[in-house]
């Protein structure tokens, strides 16, 4: 098959740091070439703004016309209202916090055009099961049933080291922004014996000194490469995962395939299974939520063996559901769905 994977023209593909639906379709992308099929990503980058998604939106009919292809995926919404008025036949994977949250005129508006595009596609894709009912309660009426299928870690990339783990380091990976609330992680690591390693981009110092503040021993350590990201996952001993609204964290992915316990609220309980690969902690408030991530931390401080054995439960999910060739079938059965006239893969 030949399939366009279309970008939101705002970032280049794969990005050049953080970008998780970015990054999505560039791992998509290799793993459908890993599988014999040629995926195409179509994407033209401005000046990295957010409105520059609505140019490039606007001038993709003419750039499809340029492209042979069986099936246009695209990830954005704006992209995938475009592909609608263009009357082009699109899947559409839905990567938006709207669904979940929405305290800004922006979020509405995007909220708006999620349904729309979830409406309009020849097929949508949910990455979580309570992700797609809460589409489903928004949207009502589909083309087809919404997919669930969630996106893919390379499990050979991220795998856990464990001759260098020592029981004294939680990690944290993700944008240091107030909405991942890493203030909540770092002081419930405080008197825990665990260093909370913090890897992401830092873009409001202000709110790094309140992260670092919260906790004892806290070390942001900026936007890391992707080889020394792998040896973070590999060496450490535990994620903690604070977010309130999350649709599927690639971070958390990627732990469970490093064999790490991964600790957070019930923004992860899609990924994580509460007792086998980590800990759900109830976020009623604040100051439950830090004391419940507090008392699971020291629990897993203190107990080599048990982290060993979430760690190796860990691994065997994100091998069974999270690696990228059981997702790539995933996708290739519903791109057939959708075009079932394309040609087989060599």
């Amino acid at each position: 098959m030949r399939i366009v994977l279309v970008g939101g023209g705002v970032e280049p593909i794969p990005p050049t740091g953080y970008g998780g639906t970015e990054r999505f379709i560039a791992d998509l992308a290799d793993a459908l070439r890993a599988a014999g099929h040629d995926a195409v990503v179509l994407n033209r980058v401005r000046h990295r703004r957010m409105r520059d998604e609505y140019p490039f939106a606007w001038e993709l009919p003419r750039l499809l016309r340029a492209e042979a292809f069986d099936v246009v995926h695209a990830n954005s919404p704006v992209v995938a209202n475009r592909l609608a008025l263009a009357r082009t036949p699109f899947v559409y994977t839905s990567h938006s916090r709207h669904w979940y949250y929405r305290d800004r005129l922006s979020h509405c508006w995007g909220y708006w055009l999620e349904r729309r595009a979830v409406r309009r596609a020849a097929a949508a894709v949910a990455l979580t099961e309570p992700l797609a009912r809460t589409m489903e309660a928004a949207v009502g009426r589909t083309r087809r049933p919404i997919a669930v299928i969630p996106f893919g870690v390379d499990t050979v990339r991220f795998r856990p080291d464990w001759a260098h783990r020592t029981g004294t380091v939680a990690l944290g990976v993700g944008v240091v922004a107030p909405f991942k609330r890493w203030e909540l992680a770092a002081a419930a690591l405080r008197g825990s014996g665990l260093r909370f390693d913090l890897a992401g981009p830092a873009p409001d110092p202000a709110y790094a000194d309140r992260v670092r503040a919260a906790g004892e021993e806290v070390r942001i350590l900026g936007e890391l490469s992707a080889e020394d990201l792998a040896e973070r996952f590999a060496r450490s001993d535990l994620l903690v995962h604070p977010s309130r609204a999350e649709l599927l964290s690639g971070a958390v992915v990627q732990a469970l395939a490093a064999g790490l316990p991964v600790l957070g609220g019930p923004a992860v309980a899609a990924a994580v299974e509460d007792g086998r690969t980590g800990g759900i902690v109830p976020d009623a408030d604040p100051a439950s939520f830090v004391r419940g991530l507090h008392d699971r931390a020291i629990e897993l401080a203190a107990n080599a063996a048990r982290r060993r054995e979430i760690g190796d439960a860990a691994r065997a999910v994100a091998e069974e559901r999270y690696a990228w060739p059981r997702v790539v079938e995933q996708y290739v059965a519903l791109y057939r769905a959708v075009a079932p006239a394309a040609p087989e893969s060599p």
